[in-house]
């Protein structure tokens, strides 16, 4: 037997197995850049907030089971926790992990996906940090880490639901304050919370859909807000038991709302 080329036939064979095993244990990392937020100038604001139990579109795990003992064993969640939804698509790994600003969680396996309920963290804190998930295995297809949903905290007295709250909520929260969304700037908005009629005539709608803050008004009296920020401002003070401060323009934990109409306090 030539030695040299068993030798040599055995080594290569050795770094191809041992090559095999470092990528079937090697983790592949996603990392989260933003979705499932939306900012509209002011405020960061989830695009879909479930805080409420009894209601519409009611909060939830993501089927987790999480929620069960939130506060502790046999303690659940309650009405106004602030949380996240965690999502991870990736089609065949067999185990996932979330590397989130203060700890590393397992994610469970739900259907195709991993998902985890956590507390909730500040947008930028998210994506400053920022949140990763990492899963063993290879995964099929586009593989995504994104917030489903959640409830953003409320820890304020006074209130602001900004305009990109109001464009993203459900019927449920204007039917809550009683607008027509497509009732007119002029006769609602104006002159309250913005001095000076639109010429365009918008319809409220129109108002927090259309692209830049300043296309049916400018800063004006009497809270110096353009058009949209003014109408967010407007509605937010339709809230019952709740007021507008416009100390809290920019504040995302000042909505005491969730996109369904749900209160964050029990009420």
């Amino acid at each position: 037997m030539n030695i040299r080329r068993w030798f040599g036939t055995s080594l290569s064979a050795l770094l191809l197995t041992l090559a095999g095993a470092t990528a079937a244990w090697a983790a592949t990392t996603v990392t989260y850049t933003g979705q499932g937020f939306n900012f509209d100038g002011t405020t960061y604001n989830l695009n879909d907030q479930r805080c409420g139990l009894t209601g519409q579109d009611d909060a939830n795990d993501g089927s987790t089971g999480l929620f069960a003992n939130w506060h502790g064993p046999g303690q659940p969640y309650q009405t106004g926790d602030a949380y996240l939804v965690w999502v991870l698509t990736a089609n065949g790994p067999t185990s996932a992990t979330l590397n989130l600003p203060d700890k590393t969680v397992q994610m469970i396996k739900v259907g195709g996906t991993f998902k985890f309920a956590s507390t909730y963290y500040p947008y930028l804190t998210l994506v400053n940090t920022p949140v990763t998930a990492s899963y063993a295995g290879t995964a099929k297809g586009n593989v995504q880490l994104v917030v489903s949903h959640g409830c953003q905290p409320f820890e304020t007295d006074g209130a602001w639901c900004s305009p990109g709250y109001w464009r993203n909520a459900s019927q449920a929260a204007w039917d809550l304050i009683g607008v027509d969304k497509y009732a007119a700037f002029n006769d609602t908005v104006v002159p309250d919370f913005y001095i000076t009629p639109s010429p365009a005539g918008p319809t409220l709608a129109q108002v927090l859909a259309t692209p830049g803050a300043n296309t049916f008004g400018a800063a004006a009296a009497p809270y110096g807000l353009n058009a949209f920020n003014a109408t967010g401002a407007y509605l937010t003070n339709r809230i019952p038991l709740f007021h507008f401060d416009p100390n809290l323009i920019g504040n995302e934990n000042a909505c005491p709302i969730d996109n369904h109409g749900n209160y964050k306090i029990p009420e």
